[in-house]
């Protein structure tokens, strides 16, 4: 595989990943876990009701075959965005950001690129669900977020867009655990700008 193409698909999949956590759930207050190093791994996509191959799976395969100085390069600048990429059980990729007080106090706990709001319609016990509408590009939909305790959340959503003048849907499944108060050298995600939540 060419290091163009290496770039390429790494950087597909990464923002893949992201888009996941873009779309957590959030609320008037502060969600219910604790601050520190948390790591998501996702659990599977599907488009149209079929599956979809494993991204992190692809961007495991894809990080192990770049070049040494490609690939710290590569972990590098995802670094100094807040995100690290790290291996995970499954043999594909998890992600990991460093949640301060501050940023669930002020309910900044969800990774968004300002282009996303979102909405919880309902709450029940350690569960809540909701809904988001992005503009780019544009999509909507709607997720469940059920909390398990402090130290871990599953997230189920689905959303709909249009890809090549098509309606598409796309279901996510992810899971978040925290790992420690401290987050080493991973610096917090940096505020975004132009978001709007409800």
């Amino acid at each position: 595989m060419r290091p163009a193409h290496h770039i390429a698909t790494l950087a597909r999949l990464a923002s893949l990943s992201l888009a996941l956590l873009a779309m957590t759930a959030t609320a008037a207050d502060t969600p219910p876990i604790k601050p520190g190093l948390w790591e998501m791994t996702q659990h599977g996509q599907k488009m149209n009701g079929q599956a979809m191959p494993d991204a992190s799976a692809q961007m495991a395969a894809a990080m192990k075959d770049m070049p040494p100085e490609m690939r710290k390069r590569m972990e590098a600048q995802m670094k100094a965005h807040g995100v690290q990429m790290s291996p995970s059980s499954g043999g594909g990729m998890a992600t990991r950001m460093c949640l301060t007080r501050e940023m669930l106090d002020q309910n900044r706990w969800q990774r968004t690129d300002g282009h996303c709001s979102s909405q919880v319609v309902s709450r029940s016990g350690n569960t809540w669900k909701w809904k988001v509408n992005c503009t780019q590009p544009p999509a909507d939909g709607e997720g469940t977020t059920t909390f398990t305790g402090q130290e871990g959340y599953q997230t189920e959503m689905r959303m709909n867009m249009v890809q090549d003048g098509r309606r598409q849907t796309m279901e996510m499944k992810h899971s978040a655990r925290w790992l420690g108060a401290d987050c080493g050298a991973l610096k917090p995600v940096a505020p975004p700008t132009g978001s709007t939540r409800k």
